[in-house]
């Protein structure tokens, strides 16, 4: 299973780059930078990246074409595609914070991404670029005239039937988000009906997933950063948190969610509310942390995604990143491999 990096979005762009060169030289497949509302450009912070390395594939993540129309994704990509030497990568999404912070309301997720893909895909053809669709429209776009790197591979954010349907009829891959086992097994089944019904079976499809590290060398604040974080694991929605808890269990978080949004909003990770047992099930079940006696427990969780169905995983590193890259290239992509 191939090791891809989703870096922190404080880091700026020379940060990014130290990172991405590190993160190759353990032999990272890719570094993903998040897109957020109050962030930095998710495609102009990995342009220092770009010079930076050699090998690794480069890429923002996840982009909507609601908060960014797909001529201008298209733009912004093939730039990085260019800058990298045709290294660049994207996941195509339906939208979350970004919109939010623009008071759009999600809606046509589906459609949105699959119009987006296409016109990305069509993009890297030659010749003009004339596309009518419902959402979105881009006439007389000829980027051929300077983008002639090999194309960027295009991945769609994925997770649910509808959108897991257009991944497979438009991209080279998916990538979900806080999935576990049995949710890796039903995107998986999905994902091979998809690639039957768009006459793609047999051909090379990646599965990945968003996955939160916290592993460090001092437990309390792996801890502390896990419980912190807890509240963007699967946005901790009814559905996903009956998928690892009982129903009692998943209910009393429902109706403690503010106690989750103020540990992350205050940065303490003090989930009062919450019994200290049930925190750390929902830690245990959906992330990775720990200290280094830690380690091999949670390579074996990993190991049981990949059984799932995984392709790829994709590690969101948190504070101390570069700590984090190391132990991930020391320890857990030899033991992927």
């Amino acid at each position: 299973m191939d090791v891809d990096i989703i870096i922190n979005e404080y880091t700026s762009p020379r940060e990014n780059a130290e990172l991405a060169a590190l993160a190759e030289g353990y032999g990272v497949r890719a570094v993903w930078s998040a897109s957020y509302s109050a962030g930095r450009n998710p495609f102009m912070a990995l342009m220092y990246a770009a010079d930076a390395t050699r090998r690794i594939r480069l890429g923002p993540l996840a982009v909507s074409a609601l908060e960014m129309h797909p001529l201008i994704m298209a733009n912004a990509l093939l730039t990085l595609n260019e800058v990298s030497n045709g290294r660049a990568t994207i996941a195509v999404g339906g939208g979350g914070g970004v919109l939010a912070s623009m008071g759009i309301k999600r809606r046509h997720i589906a459609k949105s991404m699959g119009e987006c893909l296409e016109i990305l895909k069509l993009a890297t053809e030659k010749g003009a670029l004339d596309y009518k669709g419902e959402l979105f429209s881009a006439s007389g776009y000829r980027p051929r005239q300077w983008a002639d790197d090999p194309p960027p591979l295009l991945y769609a954010a994925a997770g649910q039937p509808r959108t897991i349907d257009v991944a497979t009829r438009l991209a080279a891959g998916l990538m979900g988000s806080d999935l576990v086992p049995s949710m890796i097994r039903r995107v998986k089944q999905l994902a091979e009906e998809g690639l039957q019904r768009h006459g793609r079976a047999g051909e090379p499809f990646a599965i990945s997933n968003f996955w939160a590290w916290h592993v460090k060398a001092d437990r309390s604040a792996s801890m502390r950063e896990a419980r912190r974080e807890l509240i963007l694991r699967g946005m901790l929605y009814p559905y996903y948190t009956e998928e690892v808890l009982s129903k009692e269990e998943s209910d009393l978080v429902q109706a403690n969610m503010r106690s989750f949004w103020r540990a992350y909003g205050d940065g303490s990770g003090d989930i009062a509310a919450v019994p200290e047992e049930i925190v750390n099930k929902l830690i245990d079940r959906i992330t990775t942390a720990g200290d280094f006696n830690d380690i091999e427990r949670e390579i074996e969780k990993l190991k049981g995604l990949q059984e799932a169905g995984l392709t790829q995983i994709a590690l969101r590193v948190h504070d101390d990143p570069a700590d984090a890259i190391r132990m991930i290239g020391e320890h857990v992509i030899p033991a992927l491999r």
